[in-house]
């Protein structure tokens, strides 16, 4: 079951219909595994092509590597998390396999510009 309603970034049509379908694949897998270790070797299994070639796909469908899109995925969770309210921020990191509260807070700020704490005050904000 997906964690995430998210729709699938758009494809460029410039890809054939085989390594769209592979990519379409891989990353249904990411949202389907938000909550769980990801690594790239399953990625590539899901979308039955090797990493190398999951590598290229991810770069020209998404324009980032598979691990990037796996951590942006998470963030974009974790943004609808706090938005919501009633979890910490550890628990957050902790539930998307993060290492730490420093790893995902420094992963967060990276992908935001703010920190998880600032944007979940913000989000909560009347009339934010």
């Amino acid at each position: 079951m997906a964690v995430s309603s998210r729709p699938t970034p758009p494809i460029p049509s410039t890809l054939p219909p085989t390594q769209v379908a592979a990519l379409r694949r891989a990353l249904a897998y990411i949202d389907a595994n938000l909550q769980q270790p990801v690594l790239v070797e399953q990625m590539a299994a899901a979308a039955c092509v090797s990493r190398f070639h999951l590598a290229r796909l991810f770069r020209a469908g998404t324009g980032m590597s598979p691990t990037a899109y796996l951590r942006q995925r998470r963030i974009e969770h974790a943004q609808h998390l706090l938005h919501a309210g009633g979890l910490k921020v550890s628990q957050i990191a902790s539930s998307l396999c993060f290492f730490d509260q420093s790893h995902f807070v420094r992963s967060f700020r990276a992908v935001t510009g703010c920190t998880p704490r600032h944007f979940a005050r913000r989000s909560l904000r009347p009339g934010a």
